[in-house]
């Protein structure tokens, strides 16, 4: 069983160990190509098996694994050049295509795969060398590359198999104002049908928490009562239909297990259930009868009652973040080690409001859901590995669009991923040909040595800097683009250039619009807008100016996010 708790000071999870047992009427196709072998980093020389050896015993040793480990880790050829050809704007080609169905291995369908999965994406940031307090600074859990996945069977969708179930523990009613009142499961029960195609159901309220054979305890809480995470498993795992792929049982209720003080949902991988507590996610729990008077033994009364406005919006996200993670172990997907991804780890709710609830899956995990939907024998298998990635991130647009501000940041994500593919924005890597030649015309201009200096600074960039600078603009585009389809029309040009500097006048902004507008068609598209910021024929001053104000709001912006976060913690934890 897998538990996954979210506080600092409680353990971290152990690896899941994927279930080897498969329905009779699944066929995978076995890897057996040496093509296969090599590709998987299975040798000793490969870069992949030389980063695994490195040391991880002390806390913080864990390193950021190279490019090449990346790569050899998504499936894709990782030969020495591999580098040099990210950084011209060419695709890799995908390998280890032979563990697809033969349905899938045309080479049409490869070649549309290897685009989507394209590690040159700004939006696929690596991961970072870990600091305290983070789930990577003290984990020592064994990475998990595609081939990995692939080799270790994980179970899928079968066509008796094929649904996930939501089992609400908590009864509904009261309206979603008052504390420890849950969410309406109809939200998370769509956003789990885009995010796996496939079909989810909410079960009539079950009080089996009440029910014998659950051990409880007090926590601290007031007169809240908290109960036995594994004993709760055993009662829901009778309770899973006989098309169940899983069953996920979901609570306000605080649960524990035996050595820990609290956790947030406890899996058990073989009986295909689990349990989510929600009460922990929800910012008006901390703030009711936890708060003690110890002098006088009772709880403090004139505490709120009631959500303040913003509450349920975050309890919301939060739970969308938790349930695509644990749900994504059922599927045999460990903890991700190559990218910021929703598959991440994650210490404590200052993490995981930071990282997995901004981002997707990564390409290598990306690869693992798509390939094991695809494995499946249930009749709702993708026939087309590509148009189905496309169609996932379009359904869950369409999701993080009706609930408003609750996923503001993801829906900012996935319109600047559609972006990338739909208008084919080329990678931020192919911008690096233009630094030296943007920063040479800027000297022509006429501006000071040290001005130009500070110009080539902002514009000539490392691909890391690159790729997150290229990324800001995505977002900065998408954050203003109010209808989403990609066109920017003059109205909202010239809001976004206000928003970026006030200074610029409306006529400054009207002919930085006809400038951006290659075509003349009247609107400003994605890739025009980023053509005309990065990799200008003619840069001016404006648009040097708009790239400097960016960069210094951006390190404002990451300031004053890490500041938040210090402050987010609970002082009582």
């Amino acid at each position: 069983p897998l538990s996954r708790p979210l506080s600092g000071r409680a353990r971290r999870p152990s690896s899941p160990a994927p279930s080897r047992k498969t329905s009779k009427s699944s066929t995978r196709p076995e890897p057996r190509s040496e093509r296969a072998e090599r590709a998987g980093g299975s040798g000793a020389s490969s870069a992949l098996a030389k980063w695994r050896q490195l040391p991880r015993e002390e806390p913080g040793s864990w390193v950021p694994p190279p490019l090449e480990a990346q790569l050899e880790a998504i499936g894709m050829e990782h030969h020495e050049d591999a580098a040099k050809v990210m950084a011209e704007g060419k695709e890799l080609e995908l390998e280890l295509e032979e563990v697809y169905p033969e349905k899938h291995r045309t080479t049409v369908e490869m070649h549309k795969l290897q685009r989507i999965l394209q590690p040159l994406s700004p939006l696929f940031l690596p991961q970072l060398p870990p600091i305290p307090d983070t789930w990577m600074f003290e984990s020592k859990e064994t990475p998990q590359s595609f081939k990995d996945y692939v080799l270790e069977r994980p179970p899928a969708p079968a066509r008796a198999h094929y649904k996930i179930y939501l089992l609400p523990l908590t009864e509904p009613g009261g309206g979603h104002e008052h504390v420890g009142t849950l969410p309406d499961l109809r939200i998370l029960q769509r956003f789990v049908e885009a995010w796996f195609d496939l079909p989810c159901k909410v079960l009539p309220f079950d009080p089996l928490l009440t029910g014998k054979g659950i051990a409880s305890r007090g926590n601290g809480h007031g007169n809240d009562l908290q109960y036995h995470a594994k004993d709760s498993l055993r009662q829901i795992r009778i309770r899973l239909p006989m098309d169940g792929f899983c069953i996920i049982g979901i609570t306000m209720a605080d649960l524990f297990e035996s050595s820990q003080m609290f956790v947030h949902s406890s899996l058990s991988l073989r009986d295909r259930a689990g349990i989510f507590s929600l009460c922990r996610l929800d910012p008006a729990w901390y703030r009711v009868s936890c708060q003690m008077d110890f002098n006088a033994l009772r709880v403090v009364e004139g505490y709120p009652k009631e959500r303040r406005e913003g509450d349920l919006e975050t309890l919301l996200r939060r739970a969308h973040g938790m349930l695509s993670h644990d749900l994504g172990h059922f599927f045999g997907m460990r903890h991700c080690q190559f990218y910021l991804c929703r598959m991440q780890g994650s210490s404590g709710l200052h993490e995981s409001d930071a990282n997995q609830d901004q981002v997707d899956l990564c390409p290598v995990c990306l690869r693992k859901l798509s390939w094991n939907l695809a494995c499946g024998t249930h009749e709702a298998s993708p026939p087309d590995l590509t148009t189905w990635c496309i169609l996932r991130y379009r359904r869950l647009l369409a999701h993080a669009e009706r609930l408003g501000p609750v996923l503001h940041a993801y829906k900012l994500w996935l319109r600047s991923r559609l972006a990338q593919l739909d208008f084919n924005v080329l990678p931020a890597a192919a911008a690096a040909a233009a630094a030296v030649s943007v920063a040479s015309a800027v000297r022509k201009d006429g501006l000071e040595e040290e001005e130009a200096e500070q110009a080539q600074d902002v514009i000539q960039l490392t691909p890391d800097s690159r790729a997150k600078h290229e990324a800001e603009l995505l977002m900065l585009f998408s954050r203003h683009d109010e209808d989403g389809d990609g066109r920017m029309k003059v109205k909202e040009f010239c809001r976004l250039i206000s928003s970026v500097d006030e200074a610029f006048s409306a006529i400054s902004a009207m002919k930085m619009f006809e400038a951006a507008d290659v075509n003349k068609d009247g609107s400003v598209e994605v890739k025009e807008f980023l053509s005309w910021l990065l990799l200008p024929d003619d840069p001016g001053e404006a648009e040097v100016r708009i790239l400097k104000r960016l960069s210094a709001v951006s390190r404002l912006a990451r300031q004053h996010t890490s500041e938040e976060e210090l402050d987010f913690l609970p002082k009582h934890l």
